[in-house]
C-alpha cells in the first residue's frame, strides 16, 4: 500500500492543511478580539504551538524517510 509513500504524503498534506487552518484562525482571532495584546499572544501561542510542533515532527519524519 505504501510503495509510493502515499501514507506519508497524506499525513504530510493533512498536517500542512491543519497548520493552515490554525494560523488562519489565529489571524481572524487577533483582528476580531477585544482582549489585550498579551492575552491574544498567549492564546494564539497555546493554540498554534502544538500544531507547529506536530508539523515540525511530521516534516522531519517525512524527510528522514526519503533519505533512507
Amino acid at each position: 500500500i505504501d510503495n509510493r509513500s502515499m501514507v506519508r504524503r497524506s499525513v504530510l498534506f493533512i498536517t500542512l492543511y491543519m497548520s493552515w487552518l490554525s494560523f488562519e484562525w489565529a489571524m481572524i482571532f487577533a483582528t476580531e478580539t477585544a482582549k489585550s495584546g498579551a492575552e491574544v499572544g498567549l492564546i494564539i501561542a497555546a493554540v498554534t504551538g502544538p500544531v507547529a510542533a506536530l508539523q515540525g515532527f511530521v516534516l522531519k519524519v517525512y524527510s528522514d524517510a526519503r533519505n533512507l
